[in-house]
């Protein structure tokens, strides 16, 4: 064994070169047989987690509700694994993009809307669809998420404008009961008129009694 004085190894008699750095080998034996030891740290990965279980233990739930709703659908025509999923999905996103979740927390509103009035939605279906959900749930929830957004709008002045914007997003959903109502996926029209009605003037508002700050960055964003 040859010694390889750059590097502290052994180095098999039959090498002339060191084959860690290349130095020419002398023939001096001795050393240590084995590679010096690299200082690299490596970052430990997880691989278990609450939240994985809590995924597997949904996943396993919707797959085997919605195999035994099927398979008792002949004697039991209703389709109840349709609202176990939706359950087991809207706990799922609540935890996941609302609890845990670093987001914006307009963001967060805007999310817990939409997967609640699809909730909502789904079990109106699942339940002989009277229309409930889209003649009164949904405009509801968003008045309920514009009122919401715009408290914490107020109460974080320095924010003005990233709030502007989710505002700005609540009055595009508004229009959607009025899109089921001309689809004929809800049959009253002056909830989702009052839904409108309140983001707009909600906006109004916003922009009126806004400083002039405030509505040259609004200005700049939304390129007017």
């Amino acid at each position: 064994m040859t010694k390889c004085i750059r590097c502290g190894v052994s180095v098999d008699g039959q090498h002339k070169n060191c084959p860690l750095c290349g130095r020419r080998l002398d023939n001096k034996g001795g050393g240590k047989t084995e590679y010096p030891a690299y200082g690299q740290s490596y970052r430990r990965i997880k691989t278990f987690t609450l939240y994985k279980l809590y995924l597997f233990l949904t996943i396993s739930a919707i797959l085997i509700s919605t195999t035994v709703n099927v398979m008792t659908l002949p004697t039991d025509p209703v389709f109840w694994s349709g609202i176990v999923t939706c359950a087991l999905l809207y706990t799922l996103i609540t935890i996941r993009n609302t609890i845990i979740s670093k987001r914006h927390i307009g963001a967060k509103i805007l999310v817990q809307f939409i997967s609640l009035a699809v909730f909502m939605f789904v079990i109106d279906i699942c339940n002989g669809f009277s229309k409930w959900s889209t003649n009164y749930v949904i405009p509801f929830l968003i008045v309920v998420s514009t009122v919401i957004i715009t408290i914490i709008a107020l109460t974080k002045k320095s924010l003005w404008l990233d709030y502007a914007g989710y505002l700005f997003a609540m009055f595009f959903i508004s229009l959607c009961p009025i899109v089921l109502f001309v689809f004929r996926l809800a049959t009253v029209i002056w909830t989702g008129v009052m839904a409108v009605l309140y983001s707009v003037l909600t906006i109004i508002g916003l922009i009126i009694f806004s400083d002039e700050k405030f509505k040259n960055e609004t200005r700049k964003r939304f390129h007017f």
